[in-house]
């Protein structure tokens, strides 16, 4: 905890059997009387609707409270869930951490002719 921020990284899968343990401590969170609570999303590999579900009810629990919410957002099928339902427009979004370079493409080269 940072300034009475909470950052909660997940890792793994944010599933059904994990969503509801994810609302409950976010509830406790807003019990003791955090600022802020921050989503770290990048080192989830997999997230389903539950787990979607789970964020906005985090974000909704947050605006209650009148506590900032922020969501660092994952990658792969984790982000697509995001894009696809729209959401990336609905939660507020930290920047994403920096992504190593992708190495250079090769380019297709002619074949030489003698």
């Amino acid at each position: 905890m940072r300034d009475g921020r909470h950052t909660l990284i997940l890792s793994g899968e944010l599933d059904l059997a994990v969503a509801a343990g994810l609302e409950a401590t976010i509830r406790d969170l807003c019990g003791e009387g955090v600022s802020g609570i921050e989503l770290d999303l990048s080192q989830l590999t997999f997230m389903d609707s539950s787990g979607l579900r789970a964020l906005l009810n985090a974000q909704e629990l947050c605006a209650k409270h009148g506590y900032d919410f922020l969501v660092t957002p994952g990658s792969g099928q984790v982000q697509r869930l995001l894009e696809l339902t729209g959401t990336t427009d609905v939660l507020p979004l930290a920047d994403a951490p920096p992504r190593p370079p992708s190495p250079p493409a090769e380019a297709d080269q002619p074949a030489e002719s003698d």
